[in-house]
C-alpha cells in the first residue's frame, strides 16, 4: 500500500477582518473584540498518498488557496494539523524570492540555495533551469525587466528542479503560454510518474481533468466532495451550470419563485422529520448575508434543544436537530465580534433558505409537535428581516411561524415563534413524495444518447471510420422549438466538438413525447483518443439573437465515454484526422 504523505487532521484557519481601519487601533488601546474572524478553512480532514495526482476545485473565496499554503508550511493553522512526509516544492505565487535588480541566474541560484541545494548541484541545476525555461540572453538580465510570463517560466523551473517528493501548484501556468503549459504538463507528468504527489489547483477544469486522477472539492473553507476525478468534476461543473441557470436564463428565474413555497422531492426524504428554514421576510432571495449564532428549540425533546452550527455529517439521534449546511443556503461559519455564528446568503443552485432538520421520537410526537422557536441573528443590511417556515406536509407548502416577540440588542436581533406542526403519517409523506416527484419531473430529458458504427452500438470507431451520435429526449411538456447540442471533450479535458442540431436546420418545433436526433459523421476527423459526451437541449437556434441559449431545458454531462482507435498503430495526427489537398509543382 503507498504511503500517506499528506495528513490533513481537523485544519481550521480564521483570519481578523476589521470593519474600519481605527477598529484595530481602539482594539489594541482599549480591548474588547472589534474584528470579525474569517474562516477561510473550517475543520478540513484529508489523506493524500505517494503517486497522487490531486486537483482542487471551488469558487473563488472557497479556500483553494488557503489550503495549499497551510500544506507548503506558509502560513500556520488557527487549529488541527498538517503533517507531511517528504521534501515540498511549492509554486503558489509569481515571485518566491525575487531580488528585482538581479538577474535570472542570480535569482535561480539564491532561491535554490534557500532550498538546501548544495554548492557542488548548483551548477548543474542552473543549467537545466535555464534550459528548461528557454528565456535565451533574458536570463542574465534583471528579473525586473521580465514579463509575467517571463516570471512563470522561471518560478515553474526553479520550483521542478529539485525533484521534490510533494509539488504544490496553484494557477500559476494559467499566465504564460500555450507552447510552455504543455511543456509544463508534461514535466508535471513525468513528476508524477516517479511516484511524487502532485497538488494542483486551477478554474480550468480541463486542466484538472488532464493531471490529476483526484478532485477535492472545497467550498465555503469546507470539503464538498472529494474522490475519481471524473465523478467530483461532473458533479462541480453541474453545480455551476445550475447556478448559471439560475442566475441568467429567464425560465430559471422563473421556477426559483416557485422553490420558494413548494416543497422539491429533497425536502420530503427523510421519515420521521420536521423541516424548518429560516427566509427573507416578506419573500424573495437574501440580498445581504445574515449571521445566526443561536437556534433553540422548545418542544422536541425533554430539554431544550440547542442547534449545532457545525456541519454533522453523521445521522442526527431521536429528538435533536442539525442544519442542512450542504443542500440549503447556509454558508461558512463565522466569527463575528467574538460571537461564533453561521452565515446565510443566497445560494441560487441551493433549496431555499437556511433550513434546519429536526428528528423526531416516535415515543413522543405521535400527531403534533408544539414548538418555540428562538433564532439570534444579525445581518449586514438592517432592513432586512427574517422569518421561519415550516414544511407543511398537510397543505403541501412551506407555512411561516407564527412571531412571538422579537427584541435586539446591538447588531442581533433575537426572534421567537411558536407553532404547531402536523406530524405527517408515512402514508401522506409517502403521497407528498409522489406527487413532489411527479410535479418536479423535468419538462424536457435526456433519455440516451448512443454510439453506431455499422449499423451496431459501440463505444470503439475508428480513425476516418463513419459514426453517427444518436440522442433520444423525452418531451413532456410541448415545447415551441428546441436544439439539441451535442459536445465532446477529449479526457485530457480539450474541447473536441460542438454543434447543435438547428446549426444545420434541424430546429424541433413543437416536439412532444419521444423524438431522436441523429448526428452523422460521415467524414469523421477526431483524431486517436477517449472522448466524454455531453447533451444539452435548448431552446431553438437563432444566431445571435438566442445564443447563448435564454433557456436550456435539459443537460447531461459526461454522458457516457468513446474511444476513436488509430488509423496507423504508429502514427498519431493530433487532434483531427483529416486530408489536406496536396499537389506538386
Amino acid at each position: 500500500m503507498s504511503q500517506t504523505v499528506i495528513d490533513v487532521d481537523h485544519l481550521s484557519l480564521a483570519y481578523k477582518m476589521y470593519g474600519h481601519p481605527s477598529d484595530f487601533l481602539k482594539e489594541l488601546v482599549f480591548g474588547n473584540v472589534r474584528h470579525d474572524l474569517f474562516w477561510a478553512l473550517r475543520d478540513v480532514s484529508l489523506q493524500i498518498r505517494e503517486g497522487e495526482r490531486v486537483g482542487i476545485v471551488g469558487p473563488n473565496g472557497a479556500g483553494k488557496s488557503t489550503l495549499l499554503k497551510a500544506i507548503a508550511g506558509t502560513i500556520s493553522a488557527t487549529s488541527g494539523t498538517v503533517t507531511t512526509h517528504g521534501r515540498i516544492s511549492s509554486l503558489l505565487s509569481m515571485v518566491p524570492a525575487w531580488n528585482e535588480n538581479e538577474s535570472g541566474i542570480e535569482n535561480i541560484r539564491f532561491n535554490l540555495t534557500l532550498q538546501g541545494v548544495p554548492a557542488k548541484r548548483l551548477d548543474a541545476l542552473v543549467e537545466d533551469i535555464a534550459d528548461f525555461t528557454e528565456l535565451g540572453s533574458f536570463i542574465n538580465q534583471p528579473v525586473k525587466t521580465y514579463s509575467t510570463g517571463m516570471g512563470a517560466r522561471l518560478s515553474f523551473g526553479i520550483a521542478t528542479a529539485v525533484d521534490p517528493e510533494i509539488l504544490i501548484i496553484d494557477e500559476v501556468l494559467g499566465t504564460g503560454d500555450g507552447y510552455f503549459a504543455a511543456k509544463a504538463a508534461r514535466r508535471m507528468q513525468q513528476f508524477c510518474d516517479r511516484g511524487k504527489a502532485l497538488l494542483f489547483v486551477s478554474h480550468s477544469l480541463a486542466a484538472v481533468q488532464q493531471m490529476c486522477d483526484t478532485v477535492i472539492w472545497i467550498q465555503n473553507g469546507s470539503v464538498r466532495m472529494h474522490g475519481a476525478a471524473a465523478q467530483v468534476l461532473t458533479q462541480y461543473e453541474l453545480d455551476y451550470r445550475r447556478t448559471e441557470d439560475t442566475v441568467l436564463r429567464t425560465k430559471h428565474i422563473a421556477s426559483s419563485a416557485i422553490r420558494q413555497v413548494t416543497p422539491l422531492p429533497g425536502e420530503l426524504a427523510a421519515d420521521q422529520t420536521v423541516r424548518l428554514r429560516i427566509v427573507r421576510k416578506g419573500g424573495g432571495q437574501f440580498s445581504t448575508a445574515h449571521y445566526v449564532r443561536g437556534i433553540e428549540i422548545r418542544g422536541l425533546a425533554a430539554e431544550p434543544v440547542a442547534v449545532p452550527l457545525e456541519f454533522m455529517s453523521a445521522a442526527p439521534p431521536q429528538g435533536s436537530a442539525v442544519l442542512d449546511v450542504l443542500e440549503s443556503e447556509w454558508g461558512r461559519i463565522h466569527d463575528r465580534r467574538g460571537e461564533v455564528c453561521r452565515q446565510i446568503m443566497r445560494m441560487p443552485s441551493r433549496n431555499a433558505g437556511g433550513q434546519i432538520l429536526l428528528t423526531l421520537d416516535p415515543q413522543r410526537h405521535s400527531d403534533a409537535l408544539d414548538l418555540m422557536i428562538s433564532i439570534e441573528a444579525a445581518a449586514g443590511n438592517d432592513q432586512e428581516r427574517l422569518t421561519l417556515e415550516y414544511l407543511d406536509i398537510g397543505q403541501a407548502k412551506w407555512a411561516e411561524c407564527p412571531a412571538a416577540g422579537e427584541t435586539t440588542a446591538g447588531d442581533w436581533t433575537t426572534y421567537q415563534f411558536e407553532v404547531r406542526v402536523p406530524v405527517p403519517a408515512p402514508a401522506q409523506l409517502a403521497d407528498l413524495r409522489r406527487a413532489a416527484l411527479e410535479a418536479s419531473q423535468p419538462e424536457v430529458e435526456i433519455t440516451s444518447a448512443k454510439l453506431i458504427v455499422d449499423g451496431e452500438e459501440t463505444l470503439v470507431v475508428r480513425e476516418r471510420q463513419p459514426f453517427e451520435i444518436v440522442v433520444r429526449a423525452n418531451f413532456r411538456q410541448p415545447q415551441p422549438r428546441a436544439d439539441v447540442i451535442l459536445k465532446f471533450t477529449r479526457d485530457d479535458g480539450v474541447h473536441a466538438f460542438w454543434q447543435s442540431s438547428g446549426l444545420d436546420g434541424h430546429n424541433l418545433l413543437n416536439p412532444h413525447g419521444d423524438k431522436g436526433v441523429h448526428f452523422r459523421f460521415d467524414d469523421n476527423f477526431l483524431g486517436a483518443g477517449e472522448y466524454s459526451v455531453t447533451v444539452h437541449i435548448g431552446d431553438g437556434w437563432a444566431y445571435p439573437e438566442n445564443f447563448p441559449h435564454n433557456e436550456i431545458l435539459a443537460r447531461r454531462l459526461n454522458m457516457f465515454s468513446f474511444r476513436v482507435s488509430r488509423e496507423f498503430s504508429e502514427v498519431s495526427f493530433g487532434l483531427a484526422n483529416f486530408r489536406a489537398k496536396v499537389s506538386v509543382e
